[in-house]
Protein backbone atom coordinates (compact mmCIF):
# COMPACT_ATOMS: atom_id res chain seq x y z
CA UNK A 1 0.00 0.00 0.00
CA UNK A 2 1.28 3.48 -0.82
CA UNK A 3 0.24 6.94 0.25
CA UNK A 4 -1.28 9.31 -2.26
CA UNK A 5 -0.24 12.93 -2.37
CA UNK A 6 -2.68 15.54 -1.13
CA UNK A 7 -3.67 18.51 -3.23
CA UNK A 8 -2.36 21.82 -1.79
CA UNK A 9 -2.25 25.51 -2.70
CA UNK A 10 0.50 25.95 -5.29
CA UNK A 11 1.95 28.87 -3.32
CA UNK A 12 2.67 26.50 -0.41
CA UNK A 13 5.24 24.64 -2.54
CA UNK A 14 6.79 27.72 -4.16
CA UNK A 15 4.73 27.86 -7.37
CA UNK A 16 2.83 30.96 -8.50
CA UNK A 17 0.20 30.31 -11.17
CA UNK A 18 -0.08 33.27 -13.55
CA UNK A 19 -2.48 31.61 -15.99
CA UNK A 20 -3.94 28.17 -16.65
CA UNK A 21 -5.29 25.07 -14.96
CA UNK A 22 -2.55 23.93 -12.55
CA UNK A 23 -2.87 21.44 -9.68
CA UNK A 24 -0.16 21.14 -7.02
CA UNK A 25 0.47 18.33 -4.54
CA UNK A 26 2.23 18.15 -1.16
CA UNK A 27 5.04 15.97 -2.56
CA UNK A 28 6.06 18.85 -4.85
CA UNK A 29 4.54 17.46 -8.04
CA UNK A 30 2.62 19.75 -10.37
CA UNK A 31 0.01 18.80 -12.98
CA UNK A 32 -0.74 21.25 -15.79
CA UNK A 33 -3.77 20.81 -18.05
CA UNK A 34 -3.52 22.82 -21.24
CA UNK A 35 -1.52 26.01 -21.69
CA UNK A 36 -0.29 27.65 -18.50
CA UNK A 37 2.18 30.19 -17.18
CA UNK A 38 3.77 29.43 -13.82
CA UNK A 39 6.53 31.07 -11.81
CA UNK A 40 8.85 28.89 -9.74
CA UNK A 41 10.49 30.38 -6.64
CA UNK A 42 14.27 30.72 -6.71
CA UNK A 43 14.52 28.38 -3.75
CA UNK A 44 13.38 25.43 -5.85
CA UNK A 45 14.39 26.62 -9.32
CA UNK A 46 18.07 25.74 -8.72
CA UNK A 47 17.14 22.07 -8.55
CA UNK A 48 17.40 22.38 -12.34
CA UNK A 49 13.93 20.99 -13.00
CA UNK A 50 15.23 17.48 -12.47
CA UNK A 51 13.60 14.73 -10.51
CA UNK A 52 14.88 14.09 -6.99
CA UNK A 53 14.43 10.36 -7.55
CA UNK A 54 17.68 8.44 -7.23
CA UNK A 55 18.86 5.19 -8.75
CA UNK A 56 20.72 2.32 -7.13
CA UNK A 57 24.21 3.72 -7.77
CA UNK A 58 23.17 7.11 -6.38
CA UNK A 59 21.71 5.38 -3.29
CA UNK A 60 25.01 3.54 -2.85
CA UNK A 61 26.99 6.80 -3.01
CA UNK A 62 24.62 8.49 -0.54
CA UNK A 63 25.07 5.52 1.82
CA UNK A 64 28.87 5.72 1.56
CA UNK A 65 28.80 9.46 2.34
CA UNK A 66 26.46 8.87 5.29
CA UNK A 67 29.00 6.37 6.70
CA UNK A 68 31.71 9.06 6.89
CA UNK A 69 33.55 8.82 3.58
CA UNK A 70 33.71 12.36 2.21
CA UNK A 71 36.75 12.68 -0.09
CA UNK A 72 36.09 11.84 -3.73
CA UNK A 73 38.69 9.04 -3.84
CA UNK A 74 37.39 7.55 -0.55
CA UNK A 75 33.84 7.50 -1.91
CA UNK A 76 34.93 5.87 -5.17
CA UNK A 77 37.02 3.24 -3.39
CA UNK A 78 34.31 2.35 -0.89
CA UNK A 79 31.53 2.28 -3.52
CA UNK A 80 33.78 0.45 -6.01
CA UNK A 81 32.68 2.47 -9.04
CA UNK A 82 34.75 4.05 -11.81
CA UNK A 83 35.97 7.67 -11.67
CA UNK A 84 33.76 8.61 -14.60
CA UNK A 85 30.61 7.13 -13.11
CA UNK A 86 31.45 8.63 -9.71
CA UNK A 87 31.87 12.10 -11.23
CA UNK A 88 28.53 11.82 -13.00
CA UNK A 89 26.73 10.58 -9.85
CA UNK A 90 28.25 13.24 -7.57
CA UNK A 91 27.45 16.03 -10.04
CA UNK A 92 23.86 14.82 -10.32
CA UNK A 93 23.39 14.54 -6.55
CA UNK A 94 24.96 17.98 -6.01
CA UNK A 95 22.71 19.53 -8.67
CA UNK A 96 19.65 17.99 -7.00
CA UNK A 97 20.69 19.43 -3.65
CA UNK A 98 21.06 16.02 -2.06
CA UNK A 99 24.82 16.40 -1.52
CA UNK A 100 26.84 19.46 -0.49
CA UNK A 101 30.19 20.02 -2.23
CA UNK A 102 32.99 21.67 -0.23
CA UNK A 103 36.42 22.33 -1.74
CA UNK A 104 39.12 22.36 0.93
CA UNK A 105 42.89 22.17 1.30
CA UNK A 106 45.51 21.41 3.89
CA UNK A 107 47.97 23.66 2.07
CA UNK A 108 48.31 21.82 -1.23
CA UNK A 109 45.84 21.68 -4.10
CA UNK A 110 42.12 21.96 -3.38
CA UNK A 111 40.21 18.70 -3.09
CA UNK A 112 36.49 18.03 -3.28
CA UNK A 113 34.62 16.75 -0.24
CA UNK A 114 30.97 15.71 -0.30
CA UNK A 115 28.52 15.85 2.62
CA UNK A 116 24.86 15.14 3.19
CA UNK A 117 22.84 18.17 4.28
CA UNK A 118 23.01 18.37 8.06
CA UNK A 119 26.37 16.63 8.45
CA UNK A 120 29.01 18.49 10.52
CA UNK A 121 31.15 19.97 7.75
CA UNK A 122 33.14 22.34 10.00
CA UNK A 123 33.89 19.56 12.49
CA UNK A 124 35.14 17.28 9.71
CA UNK A 125 37.38 19.96 8.20
CA UNK A 126 38.84 21.02 11.58
CA UNK A 127 39.52 17.43 12.65
CA UNK A 128 41.62 16.90 9.53
CA UNK A 129 43.38 20.27 9.51
CA UNK A 130 41.58 21.41 6.36
CA UNK A 131 40.36 24.86 5.44
CA UNK A 132 37.93 25.83 2.67
CA UNK A 133 39.57 27.00 -0.54
CA UNK A 134 39.31 30.72 -1.19
CA UNK A 135 36.94 31.82 -3.90
CA UNK A 136 38.51 34.11 -6.42
CA UNK A 137 36.47 36.77 -8.16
Amino acid sequence: MFALSRQVQCSSIGITVKYGNVTCYDDGSVVVEGPAVVQVSRAIAWVDGRSRKVGNVQKLVLDVISRGFHARDEIGGEANISKGALGYVLASLTRKGMVVLVKATSGGPCRSYYFLPGQDIDGYLKSRGLRPCSRRA
